[in-house]
C-alpha cells in the first residue's frame, strides 16, 4: 500500500536527480543537444528529455481524467524550457497527490490509456512509472553524453538519498 507522502517522497527525489541531468546538460553544445545518435529510440538529447517529461504528462492524464487524442507538449528549444516545463510537470504530479487519498491511490479502476482503450489500473503504479521510466531515460541521456565524448564525471545523477 501507497501513500501520497511516500509517492511525493519519492517523485521529489526522482525530479531532483532529473534536475541535475538537465544542469549537467549544460556542459553541451546546441548542436550536441540536438546531435542525432544511432541505437537511441529517441536519437537526440533533447528529443530523450522531452519524452522523459513528457510522459509523466501521460500519465497525469490518464489517471486524471483518460487519454482520448494525443497530448501537445509546448516547444522545447533549449534546456532552460526544459527545465521549465520539467517544474510545470513535476508541479501538477504534486498537486495530484496532494489531494490524493489512501484509497484513491492504491484501488484499481478504469482508466482511458489510449483513445478507445481501457485498462484496469491504479494511480500509485502510474506515479511509480513515471519515476521508473525516468530513470531509465537519464541512463540513456547520459549514454549519449559518453558516445559524444562528455561523460559525467562530477555529478551524483542516483536517486538521491540526502
Amino acid at each position: 500500500m501507497y501513500n501520497a507522502e511516500t509517492l511525493q517522497d519519492i517523485h521529489d527525489r526522482a525530479h531532483e536527480s532529473l534536475r541535475r541531468l538537465i544542469a549537467f546538460c549544460g556542459v553541451l553544445t546546441e548542436e550536441e543537444l540536438i546531435r542525432p545518435l544511432a541505437g537511441f529510440g529517441f536519437p537526440t538529447i533533447l528529443r530523450q528529455l522531452t519524452h522523459t517529461i513528457g510522459a509523466e504528462v501521460y500519465w497525469q492524464t490518464v489517471v486524471t481524467r483518460g487519454y482520448t487524442e494525443e497530448a501537445e507538449l509546448p516547444a522545447l528549444a533549449d534546456l532552460a524550457a526544459m527545465e521549465a516545463f520539467r517544474q510545470r510537470t513535476a508541479a501538477v504530479t504534486r498537486d495530484y497527490l496532494a489531494g490524493a487519498s489512501e484509497t484513491e491511490l492504491n484501488s484499481s479502476r478504469q482508466m482511458i490509456s489510449d483513445p478507445g482503450e481501457t485498462r484496469l489500473l491504479r494511480p500509485a503504479d502510474a506515479i511509480m512509472r513515471v519515476v521508473t521510466h525516468m530513470f531509465n531515460h537519464q541512463g540513456q541521456v547520459l549514454a549519449m553524453c559518453r558516445a559524444m565524448g562528455k561523460p559525467n564525471e562530477t555529478r551524483d545523477l542516483d536517486y538521491p538519498v540526502d
